[in-house]
């Protein structure tokens, strides 16, 4: 097996970024199934994903009547983010919430999640109103200053329960199951 450098790696994270989002995903529903499996193999998780990206959301989760709207951020163990952009419309819905997923460079395995969200699945997110306007990672204005996104916030991640292990994400998006 090539020895594939450090360097390497962050950048095929930010070249391949909807791959590993994708990977990520799959890895985060597998976790969880496993885990409900674990407590109880005649109940399950269920799965829904959105057809177009325009309602701030990746996946949405239910277990039994419990239903999330979630936005997955990933980011690699050895950097924590100190924000995350959040749609602020979705930030509204109920039960809507941000997992942020850390996970090894090396091989994507999920380490620990970090959690934003209502204390249960009826509740919307804390309010993000306050939180600073996003500004786009890519575009610019023509003056070469970032573009503004109106609707989109920056939740600064200190704000996040955890990290988190994997049955602590369970209760936090599930706490009655």
């Amino acid at each position: 097996m090539p020895d594939v450098s450090r360097d390497v790696r962050i950048k095929m994270l930010a070249e391949r970024s909807s791959y590993v989002e994708n990977v990520l995903c799959h890895a985060l529903v597998a976790g969880l199934s496993s885990l409900l499996w674990q407590r109880d193999p005649e109940r399950s998780l269920q799965v829904f994903n959105s057809e177009v990206d325009n309602a701030g959301f990746d996946v949405i989760l239910a277990c039994d009547n419990q239903l999330r709207y979630v936005q997955l951020k990933q980011a690699h163990a050895e950097k924590t983010p100190s924000h995350v952009s959040v749609r602020a419309p979705f930030a509204l819905l109920p039960g809507a919430c941000v997992v942020l997923m850390s996970h090894g460079l090396n091989d994507l395995s999920l380490a620990n999640f970090r959690f934003y969200g209502g204390a249960s699945p009826i509740e919307p997110m804390p309010d993000i109103a306050s939180f600073a306007v996003s500004k786009s990672p890519g575009r610019r204005a023509p003056d070469g200053t970032r573009k503004v996104r109106e609707n989109y916030r920056n939740v600064r991640v200190s704000q996040f329960h955890g990290p988190l292990n994997w049955p602590q994400l369970f209760e936090a998006l599930f706490p009655a199951v």
